[in-house]
């Protein structure tokens, strides 16, 4: 059985200073596009409902 020292393993996990940027340029595109679509309207009614009742329960310590 053949074992690979820690230098080789290393080295093949190892990407290109192009690889790493083209990864870094995808992954800021792909958070972008999430960051911008709309939130589900079972989500929003979520969160809604939780304002409203943060709302009322400081309303309600005053």
């Amino acid at each position: 059985m053949t074992t690979m020292s820690g230098k080789d393993d290393q080295d093949s996990h190892t990407v290109s200073p192009a690889v790493a940027q083209q990864i870094d340029e995808n992954l800021k595109r792909l958070y972008s596009d999430a960051t911008s679509e709309d939130l589900p309207p079972s989500l929003t009614e979520l969160l809604n409902a939780l304002r409203e009742k943060d709302a009322q329960k400081k309303s309600g310590d005053e």
